[in-house]
């Protein structure tokens, strides 16, 4: 017998065997991938798992309540009483007039009038100045102003609101990013990896339903998307701030990766928000909120980490020394500052005390500069930071978003170019007069983008003097609170930040031509 041939044989068979495994193998897939085919065909046919607000297949909510509900006589909406600790009580018609134009404004304290109340805010303004401008339609402006919230956390409220049948988004925000910053510790270091896949993924409605079933589930964070490797954000329902935790301003650290992080996630939301408004066909405005950096040391200064303790010992001292070489050499005191900023230039109380020397030297090109670079390196961000700014003017620009600078329109009345104390009631919220700015420069926006009739000529100065008067009758306990509440909010920021200025201020009347 020849013992090649059983050998010959036994290989086409053993050939064979395999190429039956792999066939076998590759229906299998091809036949699941036929079925996830067809579900997704199904999923378009009956409109399960449509594209919504807010779904980011990195961030969650443990649970999003609705911002409204309707009174028990069913007559109107009015603000949840769970949601009262962070915004005010509003109301609106439950059955919207033929004649009405409803407006929302979305944002954070600003919008909501902090440190006094919506009775003075710009959304109350905004009304009152579309009234003396139109007197033909019926204008309603909704306060949708929560207290520390941030743009992913006003998303679901903007999506709520599609329900109450409105003409105007306007939405102001930008200064809350970064108070809840350490939430997205945990999708960080996942993010770079995940977030280009889960992308794609995203665009599945199979898909969509399967991560709106894991999100659903609550506090449960053994889910099966955490099994499988997906690290997701989940916030709690309302907001809980890093500074008001004990030891907060302590959790705050120098991170450009974190930093960076935020600003896209502010822009996605900018994005998502675009996105929204163009399909229900709501018009959309943004506005860039104004902040403090005339008047507002930062709250939390860091140094480098390649910066020596005998070199940050050397800094302290030449600042001190420049405060005491100010009042008899301006000049000099400015030379050592701007040395000592070379030193470590991500130091932010340095950038202040030069933009305060650059004030009182009336260089106030120079000045703003510094203040602005103190703002940006300030380590405790409660003032919306230049890529804040910058993101939401990029996606104003690629969106067709019209934007309103409320920080420029506010500078406008300060002589040295500058905002401070004398437009801003403390590091962020707008004067009396600054919220009246806003306001009219929203409804002249929408009178001349056919929104509104101007069938009044003196509108502007008839809606100058209604919110005066407004202003002037509102009893003494109304500005007692807002005091009391300014007071505090001075307070809860000087408790927080770690440096006093050690420069005197500028001369006021070098900084605005307006007190309130």
């Amino acid at each position: 017998m020849n013992p090649e041939v059983p050998d010959k044989i036994s290989r086409p068979l053993a050939s064979t065997s395999r190429r039956r495994i792999w066939m076998f193998r590759l229906l299998s897939i091809l036949l699941g991938l036929s079925l996830f085919g067809l579900l997704e065909l199904v999923c378009v046919a009956i409109g399960w798992g449509e594209s919504q607000l807010g779904d980011d297949p990195l961030v969650g909510f443990e649970a999003i309540r609705p911002l409204f509900e309707k009174t028990t006589d069913g007559q109107e909406f009015h603000t949840s009483p769970a949601r009262r600790g962070y915004f005010k009580k509003v109301s609106f018609a439950g059955i919207k007039p033929n004649d009405e134009f409803r407006i929302f404004v979305f944002g954070g304290s600003t919008v909501q009038g902090n440190p006094f109340s919506i009775e003075t805010s710009f959304p109350t303004y905004l009304q009152i100045a579309l009234e003396k401008a139109d007197s033909s339609r019926n204008w309603k402006v909704v306060n949708c102003g929560g207290v520390s919230y941030a743009s992913y956390r006003l998303l679901p409220i903007m999506r709520e609101c599609l329900e109450y049948q409105p003409d105007l988004y306007v939405f102001c925000g930008g200064h809350n990013q970064f108070l809840e910053h350490i939430s997205f510790e945990n999708v960080r270091e996942s993010a770079a990896v995940t977030a280009p896949a889960l992308s794609v993924l995203n665009q599945l409605r199979s898909f969509r339903i399967l991560q709106r079933t894991f999100k659903g589930a609550g506090d449960r964070k053994d889910n099966l998307a955490q099994e499988a490797g997906v690290s997701c954000a989940i916030l709690p329902a309302e907001v809980n701030t890093m500074l008001d935790q004990q030891d907060g301003l302590a959790q705050y650290h120098r991170d450009d990766k974190l930093a960076s992080q935020i600003s896209a996630s502010f822009a996605g939301d900018l994005r998502s928000m675009s996105k929204l408004s163009r399909q229900q066909h709501v018009p959309l405005l943004f506005v860039l909120p104004p902040s403090n950096i005339g008047d507002c040391p930062p709250f939390k200064s860091e140094f480098s980490d390649p910066t020596s303790a005998e070199i940050q010992s050397e800094i302290i001292f030449e600042l001190k020394r420049a405060r005491k070489l100010a009042a008899s050499d301006l000049g000099q005191a400015i030379t050592i500052v701007q040395r000592v900023a070379a030193k470590d230039q991500r130091y932010a109380m340095t950038w202040y005390e030069l933009g305060q020397l650059q004030l009182t030297a009336r260089d106030f090109s120079a000045a703003a500069t510094s203040l602005q670079r103190a703002k940006d390196e300030d380590v405790c961000p409660l003032r919306i930071t230049t890529p804040l700014e910058t993101g939401m003017r990029d996606v104003a620009s690629q969106e067709s978003v019209p934007l309103i600078d409320a920080d420029e329109l506010l500078i406008r009345r300060c002589k040295n170019g500058i905002s401070g104390n004398a437009v801003l009631a403390d590091h962020v919220h707008p004067s009396f007069r600054g919220h009246e700015d806003i306001a009219l420069s929203i409804a002249d926006w929408m009178v001349s983008n056919g929104l509104a009739n101007a069938s009044n000529a003196a509108w502007k100065e008839d809606a100058v003097r209604e919110c005066r008067d407004r202003l002037s009758a509102l009893d003494d306990l109304y500005f007692l609170h807002g005091q009391r509440a300014l007071r505090s909010l001075r307070l809860w920021a000087a408790g927080r930040a770690v440096e006093t200025p050690l420069v005197p201020q500028a001369d006021e009347t070098n900084k605005s031509s307006e007190s309130r």
